[in-house]
């Protein structure tokens, strides 16, 4: 959703972001129809990290190519694969914490939200948010609207629309402990998630 002058959109941000994409929705489909659980999630998150770390100092075949053509720079040299492992972490936990649909629901948002919102910011993005002065209202707007769409799937409107909002003014945010920055990947999934479930609670006790 970064503000570019020219709206170029690099082919490397493309292909990260449409990758997102189908890995979210590969990992809907197998948890919506129970082909695949936290455990399994949790095991694939341990074996991501042990890839990313042996990757630093070795060439992996199938792991170098994803490397080399999804990967920004400077993550290659940090942690390969950062992205994805924080997802894979954020959505484990929002499945531990939340109730299914909920889950299902924070992580379809996670999947579309900031996809949406980076490339339509990048192709007409003018106005910049507050938040943030390298991101824009209107890649953000697309973002919330077209992702709580695809978390109607699994919750209501009164539900999906708050949480696509909050996720993407936590997109917006860079949220550090001591010097480690948070992930948006990680932090997407809760923020909507915990959003959704105090709205659900707060409509039944009233």
């Amino acid at each position: 959703m970064s503000m570019n002058s020219k709206n170029k959109i690099p082919i490397i941000e493309i292909k990260r972001k449409l990758l997102h994409i189908i890995s979210g929705i590969l990992a809907l489909l197998l948890l919506s129809y129970n082909l695949i659980n936290t455990f399994a999630l949790f095991i694939m998150l341990c074996l991501g990290i042990a890839v990313s770390i042996l990757s630093l100092k070795f060439r992996i075949p199938i792991v170098s190519y994803f490397l080399n053509n999804f990967e920004r720079d400077k993550d290659k040299k940090n942690l390969p694969g950062r992205g994805l492992i924080f997802a894979f972490a954020g959505c484990i936990l929002a499945l531990k914490l939340f109730p299914f649909q909920i889950s299902l629901a924070a992580i379809a948002i996670l999947t579309f939200a900031d996809p949406i919102s980076y490339l339509v910011g990048c192709k007409f993005g003018k106005t910049k948010t507050f938040l943030c002065n390298t991101k824009n209202i209107e890649g953000s707007l697309a973002g919330a609207l077209i992702s709580s769409l695809i978390a109607l799937f699994f919750v209501p409107l009164y539900l999906a629309l708050p949480g696509a909002i909050v996720a993407m003014i936590f997109e917006l945010l860079t949220i550090k402990i001591q010097n480690l920055e948070l992930d948006d990947n990680f932090i997407i999934p809760l923020a909507t998630g915990t959003a959704m479930l105090l709205i659900e609670n707060l409509i039944y006790i009233i």
